[in-house]
């Protein structure tokens, strides 16, 4: 069914050509810079209303802050719900609901709102309440169909069901997902893949609900299955942090994740720091510092975590970041990727622009980081194509010499290339 996209989603996405939009949407190169703020209604039950969310914005605020300060449009999220704490609170989810019920309220709610986007995650009530489901996916189906009459110039991407820790209703969500993939593509949208990106780990103590991380999932996935639709032809910045206010911040502070033969830099400190200072920055005011004492000249090694994140991975994906190592033995240090499927960036045998290896230990050999400079470092990931990061750490590893290490990390970037 050809469908054009609305003219804010053509403002997002700058100069989209007229194409169908099938499972994927063709668009012309050109910057994501949105004129006016994109209308984004998300639409569903209690997990669109961020219910056992810590901050009760579910995956909303963090979506926002992608899509705002990572891809650079502007967002306003529209519906007749408010919930949690975020800077745009507005939503259509209804704890609860069913897929009936949602689509009994859609029209007005549509019509009041006016969206460009719709983020459709509906149907876990009626796993839960073993509701039809065997027409569940037939009525999500209609669903789309009504949010299409009501708003024929707006963009649906639908999800599947987050996994359900009682087992009999989750066996009739994974039967449910197994229908989406068709339903999607006969119905000419985009489908999120919520099960394929998280597991029973994700879900809260309720059995139902994500966690904190699992929400912070949905929220990538979202993300990502947008970017066909407003990435425009360029490259998409999947995960940026110049440590500032207004980004992710640090989910660990000083923490080790392994070690061996690291002490602290002084004060009484006992292993290696990384933390969030305003003290040198290559861009903005804050950076990480990372600091540390080599022990042992046979061998030493640590690695921090700093992010917990969810970040697809696809050929041509690159990292970039700026590095300000303080002393020669500073420089053997180097940002590492942990993956779900327990792959590392540090022994993918991924190298930089100058073609060293991004393993810690090769970033600091023949001098190439120079001491008390930002240096850049990008680096190909296409050896890790088709994993995905869970983890962003930062790692010193030296075969030889002892002594002190100090410096800075700034403005890092992972960024997918254009679709």
């Amino acid at each position: 069914m050809p469908r054009r996209l609305s003219a804010a989603l053509c403002a997002a996405a700058t100069a989209l050509t007229a194409t169908a939009f099938t499972a994927t949407v063709v668009v012309a190169a050109g910057p994501a810079a949105a004129a006016t703020p994109l209308r984004i209604m998300p639409l569903g039950a209690s997990i669109t209303w961020g219910t056992a969310s810590t901050d009760g914005n579910g995956y909303r605020e963090e979506l926002r802050r992608h899509l705002a300060d990572d891809a650079g449009i502007a967002v306003d999220f529209v519906g007749s719900q408010q919930s949690g704490n975020g800077a745009d609170r507005d939503n259509e989810g209804h704890p609860g609901y069913r897929i009936d019920q949602v689509a009994a309220g859609t029209d007005a709610w549509i019509a009041a709102a006016k969206p460009d986007l719709v983020l459709v995650n509906a149907g876990t009530n009626d796993m839960i309440q073993n509701y039809d489901v065997v027409n569940a996916p037939a009525r999500l189906g209609a669903l789309v169909d009504q949010i299409r009459r009501d708003a024929p110039a707006a963009t649906v991407l639908v999800s599947t069901l987050v996994p359900n820790r009682d087992a009999a209703v989750n066996a009739r969500v994974s039967a449910f997902n197994a229908k989406l993939p068709a339903l999607a593509q006969s119905k000419g949208v985009r489908l999120a893949d919520f099960a394929a990106n998280l597991t029973l780990a994700d879900i809260g103590p309720d059995g139902i609900h994500p966690t904190d991380d699992g929400y912070s999932k949905l929220a990538n996935v979202w993300y990502s299955a947008l970017q066909p639709v407003l990435g425009a032809g360029r490259a998409w910045p999947v995960f940026r942090t110049d440590f500032g206010a207004t980004v992710q911040q640090l989910t660990w502070t000083d923490t080790v994740q392994s070690s061996l033969n690291v002490g602290g830099y002084c004060c009484g400190l006992t292993s290696m720091e990384s933390g969030r200072r305003a003290e040198l920055a290559h861009g903005g005011t804050y950076a990480l510092m990372y600091s540390g004492n080599d022990l042992s000249a046979s061998g030493s090694y640590s690695y921090n975590r700093l992010y917990n994140v969810h970040v697809a991975l696809t050929a041509g994906t690159t990292l970039t970041y700026w590095i300000y190592p303080q002393q020669a033995n500073g420089a053997s240090v180097a940002l590492d990727l942990s993956l779900t499927d327990g792959r590392s960036l540090r022994d993918s045998g991924a190298v930089d622009q100058f073609g060293v290896r991004a393993h810690p230990q090769f970033q600091g050999e023949g001098g190439r980081l120079v001491p008390n400079q930002w240096n850049r470092v990008t680096v190909n990931l296409t050896p890790l194509a088709g994993g995905t990061v869970d983890q962003i750490r930062i790692g010193y590893d030296r075969p030889t010499g002892t002594g002190l290490f100090r410096g800075y990390v700034d403005d890092i970037d992972i960024t997918r290339p254009a679709v």
